[in-house]
């Protein structure tokens, strides 16, 4: 399969991948918000929170599979896993570390430094990864192709 049909495969799935993001990042705003308001069902929303983003790693663990079964270098299919590792490590912080963090009000403006520093790195990483892959698989689209940036 050449990179065009790769490529034109690759972002008929990620509409679909765009939804399922979109369908678990309203509930976790939801959570968060209703996890910084209350001070009596600090546990359920909080419980809630980790669940919806434990689940949120198991649909970009699927997403992660479908992206890298279209090439069959090892090393490619390494730094497609990584991006998928650093875009949950975000989403941990940001739905889980940082709302706790608001939540015991020690440090009321580290969680907003911290997401940006977050959102710093992961752009830099993901340009350098794209072209990680790129130089590991040249028929492979990137992350930045796939999505028309």
């Amino acid at each position: 399969m050449d990179k065009q049909q790769r490529l034109r495969q690759m972002k008929q799935e990620n509409r679909k991948w765009f939804f399922l993001r979109v369908s678990f990042a309203i509930p976790v705003g939801i959570l968060v918000f209703l996890l910084l308001q209350t001070n009596t069902q600090e546990f359920l929303y909080g419980g809630l929170l980790v669940l919806t983003t434990f689940l949120y790693g198991y649909a970009l663990r699927r997403e992660y599979r479908f992206m890298s079964s279209f090439t069959e270098r090892t090393r490619a299919k390494r730094f497609i896993s990584l991006q998928y590792t650093f875009d949950y490590v975000l989403i941990l912080f940001v739905g889980l570390v940082f709302p706790w963090l608001m939540k015991s009000e020690t440090a009321t403006w580290l969680p907003f430094i911290g997401f940006t520093i977050g959102i710093f790195i992961l752009s830099v990483s993901e340009r350098m990864i794209d072209e990680k892959v790129k130089q590991s698989d040249s028929e492979q689209p990137t992350r930045r192709e796939v999505r028309g940036w």
